[in-house]
């Protein structure tokens, strides 16, 4: 048997750890890649809420509401109220009694329709108003970003303020939430029967930066106006969809950030900004960790031949 030289053992041994090294590499890599297709696998997909149908229930002086909500796995529709005293909402009838209704039927909303209008058939419909008629307008100010995490500067939200005026008068101010600083907010009045002082407010906008954002649909109640003209707006009905703004709607734009009156400082989170278009950094991450698992084995495959040279 013929001994190996020296230098042959010195390349045997190089190969060989090389390959060690390309074999580990790679198998990091698979699992990396396996984790990051099942984190994409159960993500939950976003989607828009809309809500629409809004009655009047002078038992419980609340405000109901319809709510379409596709986000994550998506909802059968629920009725939602809000009470004009609080302003508080609660549930009437949920998400998980809609499905355990539409279980086994193709998954079609007419029977949760029906269950929900059982509930609301009595009561009384809203009126849909001009809100510049009823010289009624609104601010928005930007108040603060909040951050997917605290290791990311990516956005999830950024929190505003509606201002509703009536006759150049703050009438409340409305904690709101949406995106950014370029997005429209898009606002519809409505009169309660029986109030003189008090509707409700539609608002759709972007409720929030996830997945570039979608529109979230809510409702407001606004009290100490006065002089409504209550007459009924034609062509207002709202349905399952967005908003559509109309010569009775308002469109609002927020303007610079505003100065905070409790800090004196810009509104906004201190080296947190908002960049149209960016590439969320995860995806950056995992870019580097495959750049650097490359460049790894390269180097890994050059010494260890070097070495055994």
């Amino acid at each position: 048997m013929v001994e190996k030289s020296p230098r042959m053992r010195g390349l045997f041994c190089g190969i060989m750890r090389s390959m060690r090294d390309m074999i580990k590499s790679f198998t990091y890599t698979v699992a990396l890649g396996i984790l990051f297709l099942a984190g994409s696998v159960f993500a939950t997909v976003g989607g828009p809420t809309f809500i629409h149908t809004f009655k009047y229930n002078p038992q419980d002086e609340s405000v109901y509401y319809i709510e379409n909500d596709q986000n994550g796995r998506g909802c059968p529709p629920e009725l939602n109220k809000i009470s004009l005293n609080s302003g508080k909402s609660q549930v009437v009838y949920s998400c998980s009694e809609g499905e355990k209704l539409i279980e086994g039927n193709g998954y079609k909303f007419d029977p949760v329709y029906a269950e929900i209008n059982k509930i609301i058939s009595n009561f009384k419909d809203l009126t849909p108003i001009n809100l510049k008629d009823n010289r009624i307008s609104v601010g928005i100010s930007l108040v603060d970003y909040e951050k997917m995490s605290p290791e990311l500067d990516e956005i999830s939200k950024a929190n505003f303020i509606a201002s509703v005026y009536q006759d150049g008068k703050k009438v409340i101010d409305l904690p709101v939430s949406g995106c950014n600083l370029k997005q429209p907010f898009v606002f519809a009045g409505y009169a309660i029967p029986g109030f003189d002082k008090k509707i409700v407010l539609l608002l759709s906008t972007k409720g929030d930066c996830w997945e570039g954002g979608y529109i979230r649909e809510s409702l407001h109640v606004v009290g100490g106006v006065n002089n409504l003209d209550k007459e009924y707006y034609p062509n207002s009905y709202k349905e399952s969809s967005a908003l559509v703004p109309s010569e009775a709607t308002l469109v609002v734009y927020s303007g610079e950030a505003a100065t905070s009156t409790s800090t004196g400082q810009l509104d906004g989170e201190p080296g947190v900004t908002v960049q149209e278009g960016a590439t969320p950094k995860g995806n950056n991450n995992i870019i580097l960790y495959v750049a650097v698992i490359v460049v790894g084995l390269g180097l890994g495959y050059f010494f260890g031949r070097k070495k055994g040279v």
